[in-house]
């Protein structure tokens, strides 16, 4: 497809025949991954905060390194799961095989780790919130004969950071003239088109207020550029991805969120780590059983799919040439990031080895326990 008028007749083509293929399939939202925060150009940005709104009931779990928090996360997302429970696992960016929270919905509970770089306390320290003390299981006596140490791998870890953020901002700002492209009258008016479309063919009235619920499905982590690339088809069934290395699908996605919230959706918005508060890079409609997802080659999906959309074809050769200098350039920045935060995680678990003897990990099983 050359233009956003072939793109649109391609896409109602495919979207028929998909719908033709899924049939009634029942989507069971029964395991879902996101990212609750991630790296970006402005620093760490996190949505734990909004995670109280969504679930009712939300424990704010406190204490330093290596005292068994992410255990006692995943303890409670393993054991709702084998209960046949719908789970919200939120991964932790600075080392995704520990996690930050747990959303049980259909429970209206929710766990979340409230320690930095979260920090976040209950509004009300009873009844639907409250807090849940790891910091209690520590040999106070015995930290104190690490303590210089700690201070020092504390520093060392800290110092990271800021080299992540510097090579997030100069990949942002490589990108910035790509997305001002999209705001062209031409550009505008086609966005507009092919918006209408995938709203047309994929979403539908709910009848309700819509909704937005902010995530992230993609961050800078120390495994590389991480994508949570099974949550899409998980939560929403189908799945439209649109094949983009140029930036043009934030754009679209905040049109189709737009006219989405009109039609009374609860939607699931998803963001880039370089624009953490910009247009969306993935868009979750699960009221609509509808997904539509950027891929990039930065970020690629891998997913089940039910549609693709080539918007990378849409642009003239000449704007591709020019556009991909920033792009590779900006992948090699993302990596380097990368690079930091696997940095900063080694010395994390070097701070965590240094803590570790000195928890009792059997009151913190104890507690486990009496939560399950």
């Amino acid at each position: 497809a050359r233009s956003f008028s072939h793109l649109a007749v391609l896409l109602r083509k495919q979207c028929s025949a998909a719908h033709r293929y899924l049939g009634e399939r029942q989507v069971l939202l029964m395991q879902a991954t996101f990212f609750l925060g991630s790296c970006t150009p402005r620093g760490f940005s996190t949505f734990a905060s909004e995670l109280a709104e969504e679930c009712g009931a939300v424990d704010y779990i406190k204490g330093g390194s290596g005292c068994g928090k992410s255990t006692f996360l995943r303890r409670i997302a393993d054991e709702a799961a084998a209960r046949g429970l719908e789970v919200w696992r939120f991964l932790c960016s600075s080392d995704p095989q520990s996690l930050d929270a747990v959303v049980l919905p259909s429970l209206g509970r929710g766990w979340v780790d409230a320690t930095a770089p979260h920090v976040l306390e209950p509004t009300l320290c009873a009844g639907w919130e409250g807090y849940v003390d790891f910091g209690a299981f520590y040999d106070r006596a015995g930290i104190a004969r690490v303590e210089p140490e700690l201070r020092r791998r504390k520093r060392e870890n800290a110092a990271q950071y800021p080299l992540v953020t510097a090579c997030l901002a100069a990949a942002d700002r490589l990108l910035a003239p790509a997305r001002a492209m999209w705001e062209e009258p031409r550009c505008r008016r086609d966005l507009e088109e092919l918006a209408g479309c995938l709203a047309l063919t994929a979403l539908r009235p709910s009848g309700r207020q819509g909704r937005v619920r902010r995530r992230f499905l993609s961050a800078v982590t120390p495994e590389g550029l991480s994508f949570c690339t099974e949550t899409a088809a998980a939560v929403c069934g189908r799945v439209y991805v649109l094949e983009d290395s140029y930036g043009l699908a934030p754009a679209l996605l905040q049109r189709v969120l737009e006219q989405a919230l009109q039609l009374g959706q609860t939607c699931l918005v998803c963001y880039t780590p370089l624009q953490p508060d910009g247009a969306p890079a993935h868009l979750l409609v699960p009221g609509a059983g509808a997904a539509f997802v950027a891929s990039s080659p930065d970020f690629p999906y891998a997913g089940e799919r039910c549609c693709t959309l080539e918007l990378d074809g849409t642009l003239p050769p000449a704007a591709r040439d020019t556009l991909h200098f920033a792009r590779d350039t900006a992948g090699t920045l993302l990596r380097k990031a990368a690079e930091h935060v696997r940095e900063a995680k080694r010395i994390h678990d070097e701070l965590e080895a240094l803590c570790r003897p000195y928890v009792d990990f059997a009151a913190a099983d104890a507690l486990t326990e009496r939560t399950l």
